[in-house]
């Protein structure tokens, strides 16, 4: 295959400092999907990239392209939006992160979906303006968005083995079989969950735009409820296994209940 010269947007999701004055850089890209470039000279002083390939940075990117490459090189690279206020906190830069990890664990390289990219911008926006109580509620949107635009969509409202409609005070949900079950289909194949988490995590995915708001959930239902999704994500990482950030989180959240 001839080598292309692209030009994307494109969100800096890692990098890795190469040598004494290059990066390597893992792009998510709107229009290659994700994509790893070598950026020479870029930890050089008066670097061209000068601040563009900060984490998190949305950048217009330019990289020679072979599909049959691991590493593309980078030609250039203009930033076009950063996200300040993400810096601002520990909780708001981990969430943002953790949506880069995500991205890097669940997509494959050189597939383009633009929804993803979409979303992935989107949650960084968000995650800057909303305030802090907001905050779980919007990434767990995130996470159902993601799993829908890569066709695993989880099953919230009816019983994904009998079809039943899902209620009730206890409810069960298992990754392997995609959704929950009642109370019938439950025991045999999957972890009990509170019928209220269930129902939360049902309106999220209803909804057509970020949630900006804060969804009341005790303690107990918040930290049910990001282990569901945490459960449920890692089963489709397949061999990338465990999700590091969302670890994270939860030992975040954890002190925050101590405190």
């Amino acid at each position: 295959m001839p080598r292309l010269i692209v030009k994307t947007k494109a969100i800096v999701m890692r990098s890795w400092r190469m040598g004494e004055t290059s990066k390597l850089v893992s792009l998510y890209t709107e229009g290659y999907g994700k994509v790893k470039v070598m950026a020479k000279g870029a930890r050089k002083p008066k670097s061209k990239f000068g601040a563009a390939l900060e984490m998190l940075s949305e950048v217009q990117a330019v990289f020679y392209f072979r599909d049959e490459r691991d590493v593309q090189t980078l030609s250039e690279c203009d930033l076009l939006r950063s996200f300040p206020a993400l810096a601002t906190g520990l909780e708001r830069l981990s969430f943002a992160s953790a949506a880069c990890e995500l991205l890097d664990h669940l997509t494959i390289e050189h597939e383009a979906n633009r929804r993803l990219y979409g979303y992935l911008a989107g949650v960084l926006g968000a995650l800057e303006e909303v305030g802090q109580e907001q905050l779980e509620c919007l990434f767990w949107y995130f996470q159902l968005r993601l799993a829908d635009a890569l066709g695993y969509r989880p099953e919230l409202n009816n019983c994904v083995s009998c079809r039943s409609a899902l209620g009730g005070t206890w409810l069960w949900f298992s990754a392997a079989l995609g959704g929950g079950l009642c109370k019938a289909c439950g025991p045999r194949a999957g972890s009990r969950i509170a019928g209220e988490s269930l129902k939360g995590l049902s309106y999220l995915q209803g909804l057509k735009a970020y949630c900006r708001e804060a969804i009341p959930a005790s303690p107990a239902r918040a930290a049910e409820t990001r282990g569901l999704l945490r459960a449920f994500l890692e089963y489709h990482a397949g061999a990338q296994g465990r999700l590091k950030s969302l670890e994270f989180l939860e030992a975040i959240s954890r002190q925050e209940l101590v405190h």
